[in-house]
C-alpha cells in the first residue's frame, strides 16, 4: 500500500473532478486541490504543494502535459496523466515529458491504485537519482 499522499487532480469535466474527489479518499490519499484546466492546475499546485498531480491531459487553455512541464521546471511532482483517448503522439508526448503513468477513462478505482503506488515509487526513485547526481557535482 503507497502512504498517503497529498494529491491535486484537473479535469475540464466536472464529473470526472467529482469521481476523484470521492474516489481518492477511499484509496487513503487526500485530495488537496482541483483544477479545471492547466493554468488553474499550475496556480493550485503552487499554493498545496502536492506529492501527486492527476491531470487531464486535453483541458483548456493549457494541456496537462504543457502544466506538468512547467510545475517540474518549478518543483519536481510526480504526474499521472488520464485522457479519454489513446493516442500513441499523446503516448510519446507524455515519455519525453516527466510524466510517470497514463489511464484512459473511463478509470475505475481497482486501476487507479496500482497506477498510484506505481508512479509515487518510480518517482521517488528518480528523485532519489537525480539528489545522489547533485551529490557528486558538488
Amino acid at each position: 500500500m503507497t502512504a498517503a499522499l497529498r494529491i491535486v487532480v484537473a479535469d475540464d469535466e466536472p464529473d470526472m473532478r467529482e469521481y476523484f474527489r470521492r474516489a481518492l479518499p477511499r484509496l487513503g490519499h487526500e485530495v488537496v486541490g482541483v483544477a479545471a484546466n492547466g493554468r488553474e492546475l499550475i496556480e493550485v499546485c503552487q499554493a498545496t504543494r502536492p506529492h501527486l498531480v492527476i491531470t487531464d491531459i486535453k483541458m483548456p487553455e493549457l494541456d496537462g502535459i504543457d502544466a506538468a512541464v512547467q510545475l517540474y521546471r518549478e518543483r519536481p511532482v510526480a504526474v499521472l496523466l488520464v485522457s479519454a483517448h489513446h493516442d500513441a503522439d499523446l503516448v510519446e508526448r507524455a515519455v519525453a515529458d516527466h510524466i510517470l503513468g497514463y489511464l484512459v477513462k473511463p478509470i475505475k478505482q481497482a486501476d487507479l491504485g496500482p497506477a498510484i503506488a506505481l508512479a509515487w515509487k518510480r518517482f521517488a526513485e528518480i528523485e532519489q537519482l537525480r539528489r545522489l547526481g547533485n551529490d557528486t557535482n558538488v
